[in-house]
Order: structure tokens, then C-alpha cells, then sequence
């Protein structure tokens, strides 16, 4: 157990060599949630684990490890055997249970977890060390720091949300991890930072939704605070500059934690998506673009006509085969739970198919990640997985036409409680998944039939 003595004290972290590439916990740092590869689904070999407290985020953390915080704040790092998942780590009362850990590689491609205790320090866990850094500014305990690379550096940065609200760059991690960057941006508490090129120059975005109100009293992500502007970041060496802010007018805000940057339309233009509210609209989809060092208004989607009905964005992905990417996100999760595929028509989403029964995020919940994009059967289609609406089986669906078809399903021992993680856990090449109901930890590894898994 790590005391809260411990966490109160800066601590040194020895790292030899120079960093290697960082690993995202949650697919491509555009917080588009598409996993590349293939599995064998629903041909699957499954490890559970009993959880003490529901755990309610997990991230893998290759090779063949996870790590997982739970609802008491206790971080845990599991490794994956053949039939169970050991425990090789338990720092009890450390984390914050409101922010997900974060997997990285540092020093000689050894890998690490960090993410952000109860007080706003940086905890960094490798080769069996659990530390605490104070960084010079508390950091935000509602959210994660983002990995980045930078060019021409021998080591990764973080940009992380201080508790301030500002966005800033922290650096040194190979000696004494220190902020050595601000952006005074007024950032959503629980926002989560998204990185992208938007122009096609080279500069890597870092994105945050910005200006929290309460004009809005949903409440529908865990307070009841919302942006009313999203602000782009240019991320270089040492520095962070504002280059853009969209603000929505009132009464709009935006009722998101996460601007996501995804291929839209026929050109797979980069559009910044974000879920925009109103009183008498309810909800809508909102595609940004990049234009002219600004964002702007590219389309948006039908609202609900109705306060207090909300949509959550999944992402973006070609599930048709036309080379074209579909918008995919499900429509009131909450209420009856509409998984829906959009196109871009101009100014436009046009709604291109439906199925009704499927959640993807819980009510009051700052977990926007129970759903993901793979292709986890091997058939050369992308499936959308996600739970049904009893939040107790996770389903897959092919796109075929205008229709959804569902492909198979998994059972669960009780709702879903913990983000979604699609990747290859065991390091056989094939895509696998993990995730937490209110009982157990469980991974469901893809079978090799030549190897009887």
C-alpha cells in the first residue's frame, strides 16, 4: 500500500536511457476509438479475475500486463497468463478513481503506467515502483495526461489539465518530471485532451474543450458543468500557444468531455466532433474544421427536440466498404439507446442506419469509452462493440446496407462498470478485450485453433 504520506513528498525516478515511443491507452491519441488488427470472436479463451471494489478503468499495458484502478482509488497491475491474471502490483488508496491510468514506454522501451493521485500529483509506476511527483502545479484529478512525442527530442512529454484549468506541458521525466509550459485556457475540469495535425503542416494540436457554465444542468457526465468553446493548442518543444477557439453561442454548450478528431466525408478531411446541447434542442453532433489558422463550422446532425436527451460519439470509421467514413454514435444510451450511422451531406449528418436497444455510457458517468471499433471476428469488416441495453452483454454489429446485423455477443455477471479495451493482450497477433463488471475483472483472448486457445 502507497500511504498518502508518500504521495505528499516528491520522489525521484531514475531513467537511464532515452525514452521510446509512447503507447495511448485508448487507440490513436485523436481519441478516435478504432482498434487496428483483427480477433477470432466470439471463438474466445476467458480469464476473470474477482474484483474487492468494482474496477472502473482498465488499460493494457504490453507485454501481456494491465493495469486497472478502482472505484476505492487502488491501482492495480495484473499479468496475463494462459488461464488467470496475476497480480504483480496493489497500491491501495493512490489514485485518483475519477482519471483512467495511462500506459507508456520509457527508458529503454520498458513499460510504465502513469496517471494522477487524490492530491494532483503525477504517479508514474515501473519495474515494480510506485512514485509520486509533485510537478509544480497540482494537476486536474478528474482526467489524464496525454502522452506526446515530440520531434527532434530524446524523450516524451505529457500535456495534462492542472487543476487550475490551465493545459500544460510537463517535461524532465527522465530526471524530475516538471511543468515547463502553461496555456492560461479555463479547461473543463474533466477534460480530456485530444491530440491531431489539423492542416496537413506538421504542427501537432493538442485540443480541450474550455469555458465550463452551468447554463445547462444535465448533469449527464458527472457534474453539471459544460464547455461552451473548444481551443486548439499548438504542442512544440518547451512551448504551448493558443491558435484557435470555436465558441458556441448561448444557450448552446457543449456537452462532451472529449473533442474527437476523425475522417469525415469523401475527402477524409480531419473534422474536430463534439456534442452540442441546448434547452429546447436537446442534443446534436457537431463537426468542426480546420481553416485558415481557425475553426469553423463543417455540418451538424438532427437534434432531439427535447432538453436533457444526450448523444455520445463513438467515432469514425469506413464500416460500409465505399471508402467513405460513417459518424457512429448511439443516441440517448441512457434512455432507450439508438446505435446510429451518419454521412456527411454538406452542411449535414444524415442518419443511414439504426438498431434500438444498445447503451454505451451510464448516466452520470465521466466513462466515455465502453465502446470501440474493431474488427474482432476476422470476417474484413469493422464491428461496432458495445453493451446492450441492460448493460449486462456486450454486443458487435456489422453495418450491412442500412441495417445493423448483430454478430455475436458476449455475457457479462453484472453491468458493465469499466471502459473497453480492444487490443492484443497477449502478444499473439490477435485482438482481444478486456473489461470490468461490478464482480470481476475479465479478458477475452482470441483462440488460435492450431494452438487449442
Amino acid at each position: 500500500m502507497l500511504a498518502r504520506s508518500l504521495l505528499a513528498s516528491l520522489l525521484v525516478l531514475a531513467l537511464a536511457a532515452p525514452a521510446l515511443a509512447w503507447r495511448f491507452s485508448y487507440g490513436s491519441a485523436s481519441a478516435n476509438r478504432v482498434a487496428a488488427g483483427q480477433g477470432t470472436f466470439p471463438r474466445v479463451v476467458v480469464i476473470s479475475t474477482p474484483a474487492e471494489a468494482p474496477f472502473r478503468w482498465v488499460v493494457s499495458m504490453p507485454p501481456k500486463r494491465l493495469a486497472a484502478v478502482d472505484a476505492n482509488g487502488t491501482l492495480w497491475i495484473f499479468e496475463i497468463a494462459q488461464t488467470s491474471l496475476a497480480v504483480i502490483g496493489r497500491y491501495g488508496d493512490a489514485a485518483s478513481p475519477d482519471g483512467p491510468p495511462v500506459a507508456v514506454s520509457l527508458g529503454d522501451g520498458r513499460p510504465g503506467i502513469v496517471c494522477v493521485s487524490r492530491e494532483g500529483l503525477l504517479l508514474v509506476w515501473q519495474d515494480g515502483a510506485l512514485r509520486a511527483f509533485d510537478v509544480g502545479a497540482p494537476l486536474s484529478r478528474l482526467t489524464f495526461p496525454v502522452p506526446v512525442v515530440l520531434d527532434g527530442k530524446g524523450w516524451d512529454d505529457l500535456v495534462a489539465v492542472a487543476a487550475d484549468g490551465a493545459v500544460v506541458l510537463i517535461g524532465g521525466l527522465l530526471s524530475a518530471p516538471r511543468v515547463v509550459a502553461r496555456a492560461e485556457i479555463r479547461a473543463l475540469p474533466d477534460a480530456r485532451i485530444t491530440l491531431g495535425g489539423l492542416d496537413g503542416s506538421g504542427e501537432l494540436h493538442a485540443l480541450v474543450l474550455t469555458d465550463p457554465t452551468d447554463r445547462y444542468p444535465h448533469g449527464a457526465l458527472g457534474d453539471k458543468l459544460e464547455a461552451t468553446s473548444v481551443t486548439v493548442i499548438a504542442v512544440g518543444s518547451n512551448a504551448l500557444s493558443v491558435r484557435g477557439r470555436y465558441v458556441v453561442p448561448e444557450p448552446a454548450v457543449l456537452e462532451d468531455l472529449i473533442p474527437m478528431v476523425v475522417p469525415i466525408g469523401e475527402g477524409r478531411r480531419p473534422g474536430v466532433v463534439a456534442v452540442k446541447s441546448a434547452p429546447r434542442q436537446g442534443s446534436s453532433i457537431l463537426v468542426l474544421g480546420w481553416r485558415d489558422a481557425s475553426l469553423e463550422f463543417l455540418a451538424e446532425g438532427p437534434a432531439f427536440g427535447q432538453k436533457n436527451r444526450w448523444v455520445h460519439v463513438i467515432g469514425a470509421a469506413d464500416l460500409s466498404g465505399d471508402g467513405i467514413p460513417e459518424l457512429i454514435a448511439v443516441n440517448t444510451p441512457h434512455l432507450t439507446g439508438v446505435l446510429v450511422a451518419y454521412n456527411r451531406r454538406a452542411a449535414a449528418l444524415i442518419p443511414s442506419a439504426k438498431a434500438l436497444g444498445y447503451s454505451s455510457h451510464a448516466v452520470g458517468s465521466r466513462n466515455q469509452d465502453q465502446a470501440a471499433i474493431a474488427n474482432m471476428s476476422g470476417s474484413g469488416r469493422l464491428q461496432i462493440i458495445l453493451p446492450r441495453q441492460s448493460r449486462e452483454v456486450l454486443a458487435a454489429l456489422e453495418l450491412s446496407g442500412t441495417r445493423w446485423e448483430e454478430r455475436w455477443a458476449l455475457q457479462l455477471g453484472g453491468p458493465i462498470q469499466s471502459n473497453l479495451v480492444v487490443a492484443d493482450l497477449d502478444g499473439d497477433g490477435l485482438l482481444d478485450l478486456a473489461v470490468a463488471d461490478r464482480r470481476a475483472l475479465h479478458v477475452f483472448l482470441s483462440s488460435r485453433p492450431e494452438s487449442g486457445r
